[in-house]
C-alpha cells in the first residue's frame, strides 16, 4: 500500500507514467500496475488516460494527494520511533536545502544546530529550490531552505539572510548556468531578459560547485554568489537589484511543533 502511495505522488506530480517510472528507477508497466492496484483498493478511478502521454489527475487524485504525503510521513515517523526505542530521546528532522545554501550557509547552521539543540539529529538532501519545495509538500523533509522566492498555499516562508549575486568569468560569449527550477537559473534568466542578452552558447549545469570550477578554468561567465567566487576571475557588480534573500520553508500545520520552532530560531538568530 505504501509503495503505491509513493508511485501515485510522483505520477501525480509529473502528470506521466513514463517520468515516474524515470524518478523510481521502475518500468513503466510497473508503475501503471501499481496506480490500477491502488484504484482497485480505493475502488475509484485517480487518472483518466486522455491518450498515451497525456493523464489527467480525478477529484479523487486531487483529495488523495493532499492526504498521502502526510500518511508516507506519520508511517515512516512510526518506523523511525520503533528503530530508536531504547535509544535516547532525540529527535529527527529532515532538512531540504539548495546547493547554494550547502556551499555558502548550511555548514554555519549545521554547528549552532548541533551546539544549540544536542538532542536533535537531523538529515540532509541537497536539490534545487523547486525540488526543495516538492519535497516539503510530500513530507519528504520538514524544513526547506532556498534561495528562490517561491510563495505555494499552505507551506510559510520566512527570510534567514541576504545574498549577493554578481558576474563572474571571462566574457566569451559563453554562459553557465543552472537548471530549471534552480535559484540561479531562476535570476540568470531575469538578468538575460534586463539586459538583453543573447548568449552564443548557453550551458546548463546541475552542480553549483562545477559552475564555479568551469568559470575558474574560463569557459565562459555565470551569476555567482559574492560568497562562493573562484579565485582571480573578473567580477561585474549587479547591484542591490540582484540581492536574494535566502527562506526558510515550513508546513504551516507545523507552525506549532516544538522542536521545529526552536531550529527556526536558531537559523534565525544566527543569520539576521
Amino acid at each position: 500500500m505504501f509503495k503505491f502511495l509513493e508511485t501515485f505522488m510522483v505520477v501525480y506530480k509529473t502528470r506521466s507514467f513514463s517520468l515516474a517510472a524515470q524518478q523510481l528507477f521502475i518500468t513503466q508497466p510497473t508503475v501503471s500496475n501499481q496506480i490500477k492496484q491502488l484504484e482497485l483498493q480505493l475502488h475509484t478511478e485517480l487518472f483518466e488516460r486522455k491518450s498515451r502521454r497525456e493523464i489527467v489527475p480525478t477529484e479523487a487524485a486531487n483529495l488523495l494527494y493532499k492526504r498521502a504525503g502526510k500518511i508516507l510521513k506519520n508511517w515512516q515517523d512510526v518506523n523511525e520511533q520503533i528503530t530508536r526505542l531504547g535509544d535516547e530521546d532525540n529527535e529527527k528532522v529532515k532538512f531540504g536545502i539548495s546547493q547554494t545554501i550547502s556551499r555558502i550557509l548550511f555548514a554555519k547552521i549545521a554547528n549552532k544546530l548541533v551546539a544549540s539543540l544536542p538532542n536533535l539529529d537531523f538529515d540532509v538532501t541537497v536539490s534545487n529550490s523547486e525540488g526543495v519545495l516538492s519535497q516539503l509538500e510530500t513530507y519528504k523533509i520538514d524544513i526547506g531552505l532556498i534561495e528562490k522566492p517561491l510563495v505555494t498555499e499552505s507551506i510559510s516562508r520566512l527570510s534567514i539572510g541576504k545574498d549577493q549575486l554578481v558576474k563572474a568569468g571571462i566574457d566569451n560569449g559563453n554562459w553557465i548556468t543552472r537548471e530549471p527550477g534552480s535559484g540561479i537559473g531562476y535570476y540568470t534568466e531575469q538578468y538575460f531578459r534586463e539586459a538583453d542578452i543573447q548568449p552564443d552558447k548557453l550551458i546548463h549545469v546541475n552542480n553549483s560547485g562545477l559552475i564555479r570550477r568551469m568559470v575558474a578554468q574560463g569557459v565562459g561567465q555565470a551569476l555567482l554568489s559574492d560568497k562562493d567566487l573562484p579565485a582571480g576571475v573578473p567580477v561585474k557588480s549587479l547591484g542591490e537589484h540582484f540581492s536574494r534573500d535566502f527562506y526558510l520553508l515550513v508546513r504551516e500545520e507545523n507552525s506549532k511543533d516544538e522542536m521545529l520552532n526552536q531550529i527556526i530560531q536558531t537559523i534565525n538568530n544566527l543569520n539576521n
